[in-house]
C-alpha cells in the first residue's frame, strides 16, 4: 500500500508541474526536473530503492526551474516527504 501511495504522490507532483507519467521529455524551462521525477518513479516501479532515492535527491537540487516562491517550496515539501519516508523504510509512504 505505501508503494501505491508513493506512486500516486509522484504522478500528482508530475502532473502539477505539467509532464505526462508517461516517461515523454519537457521541453520547457523544468525539463531537468520533470526527467528525475519520472526517473524516481521508474526506479520506484523497478523496487530500486537505491535509484529511487538518488532520483529524488536529484529533482530536490533542480528545484530552481520553478520561478515562482510558493510553488518551489510547495515542491520541496512534496519532495521532502517522499525523501524522508523513503529513508526510513525504504519504501515511500505518504500521508
Amino acid at each position: 500500500m505505501q508503494h501505491d501511495k508513493g506512486l500516486k504522490y509522484l504522478d500528482k507532483l508530475i502532473a502539477d508541474l505539467g509532464g505526462a507519467a508517461s516517461g515523454t521529455q519537457s521541453e520547457s524551462r523544468r525539463g531537468l526536473l520533470l526527467e528525475h521525477l519520472q526517473a524516481a518513479r521508474r526506479d520506484l516501479l523497478g523496487s530500486m530503492p537505491g535509484e529511487y532515492g538518488l532520483s529524488l535527491q536529484q529533482a530536490a537540487a533542480s528545484l530552481d526551474c520553478i520561478h515562482d516562491k510558493n510553488d518551489r517550496n510547495e515542491t520541496k515539501r512534496a519532495l521532502r516527504r517522499l525523501i524522508d519516508s523513503e529513508g526510513r523504510d525504504g519504501m515511500p509512504s505518504v500521508a
